[in-house]
């Protein structure tokens, strides 16, 4: 009877969070599509947008470079535009549905450690999160891609833990969230800490070795489509070479004036308040507050388990040689410097030898206590020991490391990038919670106040953020100008258009508009639209004196002119 209880409550919680997931993303994709926001911030959307036209089959010239996009959003928006639905919706539907199973996959990850109070506390923390609220269902990539790492980590545990079949689904999901944007290839890393952060490591090398190699050669299969597509279209792997160029690259590269830049490596832990709840900075303090007391609480009982363990263990069994503990405790010390090592001097070399010395960090640390408790509990299986998830632990904690290592290694910041770092972060903060919960419930059984408060509270400042106004007049404007100038000119296809936003009306027009990018006095202006033969030149700012070109129409800060 026991049993059918607890099975009817994993239910009842999985079915309440795919509601909940499905509310919440039709509701971001219907706000989206129906208020005017992609203005100033948001020109990497059309980016995807021209090259889904490319996708379906529309050739617009002058703007290869799109071809440098990681593709597979724009491939799957393109299937929507070839069914006849080309509109900016679209990209809303397809990057707003891997939100929509982002929500659920965090909630099973959650559920491989948690019980149903916690992980749907993680769950509603994840979704609420002011970043992803505001970058969910808009058109970028940043969540289509985590979503799919979610899912192919999450899978890839099934296969280890429950059934190897789940490898060839994890794989090629892994791939797909490469293919989202080229930052999905932490996943694989990830995958691989979580393998070997298993005890037995040989041991498991040869009982999985056939179905990840099939696993693998699944996901080979899933990127030869893309692969593919480039080679026979002879289209470079730009994407590739973005991440290239971004491994290689180190803050100190970066000059202004003939001045080194300095990196905020602090950036991501500063702005945690306002990922958390935006401009409510109440509600986010409360959340981290909560999680600082929980974190204290972890630290103590994990300094704890390792001071007792030193006084059990006489020595440790590595391939038939005793090794004195003591070895095993300096690696724990030694694998927390290089993980503090990693971020401290993330910006001083390729973010590539960084990530190698994170990875590397929590192997050590992951090796070092799992052979501490094993011995000091003289068990041979880690799931029987009182750290069953230790491995869990591990690549949670180093999905938001080895992201906000890398984040952090560059000079270019944005808010937006907290995304990719969500995951790791609401598994610690879950983790942080449930130890609370764990204190209390030794005493007096409050195990239940502390998560179902803060879930009130997230559902407030979520529905705070989801109320407040994202209009963006630029957008009207654009429009306007572009509808203006298809109703004066109707040959438009056939005319020369510059334009200070060359990409919106690239899309706007279905056709190439050259974008203005280089930086022109007013006469070298005009004598470049003279050469090109524009017809039309739509300007962003003030009002210029162009010499052959007069002003035809004004829509707010958006200037239309036309060649006399």
């Amino acid at each position: 009877m026991i049993k059918i209880n607890s099975l009817n409550k994993n239910k009842l919680s999985l079915i309440f969070i795919i509601l909940f997931a499905f509310i919440i993303t039709f509701t971001i994709i219907w706000i989206n599509s129906t208020e005017s926001f992609l203005g100033h911030s948001y020109r990497d959307v059309y980016l995807y947008l021209i090259d889904a036209l490319k996708f379906s089959g529309l050739e617009i010239g002058g703007y290869d470079y799109v071809d440098y996009l990681s593709p597979l959003i724009p491939f799957l928006t393109s299937l929507l535009f070839k069914l006849g639905f080309v509109s900016e919706t679209s990209i809303f539907i397809t990057t707003g549905i891997f939100f929509f199973f982002a929500i659920i996959g965090i909630y099973l990850i959650l559920k491989l450690k948690f019980n149903n109070t916690i992980a749907i506390f993680g769950t509603i923390l994840y979704t609420s999160l002011a970043m992803n609220l505001q970058w969910a269902g808009n058109g970028t990539i940043d969540i289509p891609s985590i979503s799919l790492a979610i899912w192919g980590l999450y899978l890839f545990i099934l296969g280890v833990e429950k059934n190897q079949k789940f490898f060839y689904l994890a794989f090629p999901i892994a791939v797909l969230s490469f293919f989202a944007k080229y930052t999905g290839i932490f996943v694989f890393g990830l995958m691989g800490l979580y393998f070997l952060s298993k005890p037995h490591i040989l041991n498991n090398i040869k009982k999985y070795f056939k179905n990840l190699l099939g696993g693998v050669i699944f996901g080979i299969l899933t990127a030869t489509p893309f692969i593919t597509h480039f080679l026979v279209n002879d289209i470079p792997f730009g994407f590739l070479n973005q991440a290239g160029e971004v491994a290689s690259k180190t803050s100190t590269t970066a000059t202004s004036g003939g001045k080194l830049i300095g990196n905020d490596l602090l950036f991501y832990f500063e702005g945690l308040i306002y990922y958390i709840s935006g401009t409510e900075y109440i509600y986010g303090i409360i959340i981290l507050i909560f999680a600082s007391l929980g974190l204290i609480l972890t630290i103590y009982k994990f300094q704890d388990t390792i001071k007792n363990s030193f006084k059990k263990i006489k020595s440790i069994n590595i391939l038939k040689y005793q090794v004195p503990p003591k070895l095993f405790y300096l690696l724990i010390i030694i694998s927390i410097i290089l993980i503090a090592f990693s971020f401290l001097t993330a910006s001083l070399f390729s973010v590539i030898y960084s990530e190698m010395i994170l990875f590397i960090a929590m192997f050590l640390f992951s090796y070092s206590v799992s052979k501490i408790i094993l011995k000091s509990e003289n068990i041979t299986d880690i799931n029987k020991s009182s750290y069953p998830n230790l491995a869990l632990n591990i690549t949670m904690f180093a999905f938001f490391f080895a992201y906000i290592v890398f984040f952090s290694s560059h000079l270019t910041k944005a808010d937006r990038y907290f995304t990719a770092m969500a995951p790791g972060f609401i598994y610690l903060v879950s983790f942080c919670i449930n130890e609370i919960n764990l204190k209390l419930d030794l005493k007096n059984k409050l195990n239940l106040i502390i998560p179902i408060a803060l879930i009130i509270i997230l559902l407030i400042s979520a529905g705070s953020f989801l109320s407040r106004d994202k209009y963006d007049s630029i957008y009207d404007d654009e429009r306007n100008a572009a509808n203006w100038i298809e109703n004066t000119s109707p040959d438009y296809k056939n005319l020369v258009i510059w334009a200070d936003r060359g990409p919106i009306y690239t899309w706007l027009f279905e056709k190439e508009v050259f974008y203005v990018k280089d930086a022109y006095t007013v006469d070298e202006l005009n004598d470049a639209l003279v050469d090109a033969n524009a017809t039309y030149y739509i300007h962003l700012g003030g009002r210029l004196n162009l010499t052959d070109y007069v002003e035809v129409n004004k829509y707010d800060d958006t200037i239309i002119y036309k060649k006399i």
